[in-house]
């Protein structure tokens, strides 16, 4: 799926020029006979094929985080038509979950939910009971919205290497009758915690235990029971700013993963931000052409399995650094997955040299305020 930001027949005469092109008619009708499924299995594949070059002392890094895809505006779509503000029409969104390769930049895994059923933690929990172990050593990395006993449960269950960084109120909450916990700069303490169902006596005069109550989640132990799960994890604060510091939860051994380390580890995940980023401008996927659910998830996955693609590439073109380079450099992702795309339509031949011209200089520590703008459907003229 290669299509940009103009509307069907437009894209149609730019891949097969003047000679007959199809109609966008029957290009609805041959996408009709191919399920959403072969995409996503296109995408896994492709995906699994790809070599994964970089690692983290020996460990693939595996990142979780969500998306919001706008779609055309389809009111008879009840799975993503929401009002999001009064006295305005509605719009059609999409709730994408997807593991990322920080260090690889590549996507690993995906699951599309509708704005009104979506489930970040349950999309994180499907990864971490589904995601193949076979693959090597992994480290799962996710911000503080992923927080809850449930996560840490599946990930220590499944014997899953995780970080996890935590709201402060969570952190500390974690072991209230701690004298002094968590007060100083910088903290890495071991801690054993205790879940259950119920507030019986013998329950309360347990380590750090927590009640989940009947409307809680936890797979690990059914509502009413006397069960008793133990997790054994670490938490860790460090300053990131002057009176402002940062919490993490993980099971990664201490004797390995240093705070220092664990503190580059975590900065590592804000790569998919990046990706995200690259997948929605220069991948187009906020030009979704599609009303049809099952098409636009087909687009989707196309548009995935194109950023992955594009990656892969990249990692055959090898960018040359010299002494007198003030900085260091990287391709850019943005015309990267442009040239890519007229590779695909036969329009560039070899994309090696072209690729190596178009370079972005590596500023690792800028930082910029971030400035939120409403957003809306990019949606395309011909409707």
């Amino acid at each position: 799926m290669i299509a940009g930001s103009d509307n069907v027949a437009t894209e149609l005469l730019d891949y097969f020029g003047e000679n007959n092109p199809p109609l966008p008619s029957a290009m609805i009708q041959r996408r009709n006979q191919v399920k959403p499924e072969a995409f996503k299995e296109l995408f896994l594949r492709l995906t699994l094929n790809i070599p994964k070059l970089q690692t983290f002392h020996g460990y693939q890094l595996v990142s979780v985080d969500v998306s919001r895809i706008n779609l055309p505006y389809n009111p008879s779509d009840e799975s993503s038509f929401i009002h999001s503000i009064k006295g305005r029409k509605g719009i059609n969104q999409v709730h994408l979950n997807a593991l990322y390769d920080p260090l690889n930049d590549i996507f690993l895994d995906a699951i599309l939910q509708g704005i009104h059923e979506m489930d970040e933690k349950a999309a994180f929990t499907t990864f971490l009971d589904q995601y193949d172990r076979k693959s090597g050593n992994k480290i799962f990395l996710a911000d503080r919205g992923y927080a809850s006993y449930n996560i840490f449960a599946h990930a220590i269950h499944n014997q899953e290497l995780f970080l996890i960084r935590l709201p402060e109120s969570f952190a500390k909450a974690i072991c209230p009758n701690r004298e002094r916990w968590l007060e100083g700069d910088c903290s890495d303490e071991n801690v054993t915690i205790n879940i259950g169902r119920n507030r019986k006596k013998k329950n309360l005069q347990l380590e750090n235990y927590h009640c989940i109550p009947k409307s809680g989640h936890y797979d690990y132990i059914e509502a009413g029971t006397d069960n008793i799960d133990t997790l054994k994890m670490r938490i860790l604060k460090f300053p990131i700013a002057e009176d402002s510091y940062e919490y993490i939860v993980t099971n990664l051994p201490a004797y390995a993963f240093s705070l220092l380390t664990i503190k580059n580890l975590y900065n590592l995940r804000w790569n998919e931000e990046t990706a995200f980023r690259h997948l929605k401008y220069a991948g187009n996927m906020v030009h979704i052409h599609s009303l049809k659910k099952e098409f636009y998830i087909q687009e989707i996955f196309g548009k995935l399995t194109m950023y992955n693609f594009s990656s892969f590439l990249s990692q055959t073109v090898s960018t040359e650094q010299t002494d007198c380079n003030k900085y260091t450099y990287n391709l850019n992702h943005t015309q990267l997955q442009k040239i890519c795309t007229r590779f695909l339509k036969g329009v560039i031949q070899d994309v090696s040299p072209l690729i190596q011209r178009f370079l972005v200089p590596v500023r690792p520590d800028r930082k910029f305020k971030r400035n939120l703008r409403r957003q809306s459907a990019d949606t395309l003229g011909y409707r």
